[in-house]
């Protein structure tokens, strides 16, 4: 009795979709869904994520509105043969804080925004190698204004290497005969 019970459960939370869906519109223009009814709690909304069902809070003075919908209707647009949408920055990072000036585009990965590389104001932006070399993305920022300059970053000494003052070049120990 007891396990048909517990089949007849899991059978119906794993193949019944709910009959509403909510639209939860964030500041930012971003949106997302949930399974129940987003409960306050404090200075947070509680809600259940559409479709893994995992529990997500948001501040409250981040949600512009909750909007109940068709659960039968899927939600999102449905793109057409050959259309795409933009979806904006992904990973980590602040959105909004491009440098590009107003109604400019912001510069590629790597280059300057008057169109030379990032770390070779003197030459032309590549992408084949610009793109490669970005601090914060494909390697890590910077410890000075001057580091990561072309021509000017120098190499770790090899190991053995020592300073004889402060400021010198680091040099390798003189073979002992």
């Amino acid at each position: 009795m007891f396990a048909a019970f517990l089949l007849a459960a899991t059978v119906s939370a794993a193949g019944a979709q709910p009959a509403t869906l909510y639209r939860i519109d964030l500041a930012g223009g971003q949106t997302a869904w949930a399974i129940e009814k987003p409960q306050p709690n404090g200075s947070l909304v509680l809600f259940r994520h559409y479709p893994d069902g995992a529990l997500m809070s948001v501040h409250a003075r981040d949600v512009k509105k909750i909007v109940a919908t068709d659960a039968h209707r899927e939600p999102g647009k449905q793109l057409k043969p050959g259309e795409a949408i933009e979806i904006g920055p992904t990973g980590s990072g602040i959105a909004g804080t491009s440098t590009a000036p107003a109604g400019r585009a912001a510069a590629a990965p790597g280059a300057r925004s008057d169109g030379s590389a990032l770390f070779n104001p003197n030459r032309p932006y590549s992408p084949s190698w610009d793109s490669k070399l970005v601090p914060g993305a494909t390697m890590g920022f910077p410890n000075s204004p001057n580091d990561y300059v072309e021509g000017k970053t120098l190499a770790y000494p090899p190991a053995p290497a020592v300073q004889a003052a402060p400021g010198d070049v680091p040099r390798a120990p003189e073979p002992h005969p």
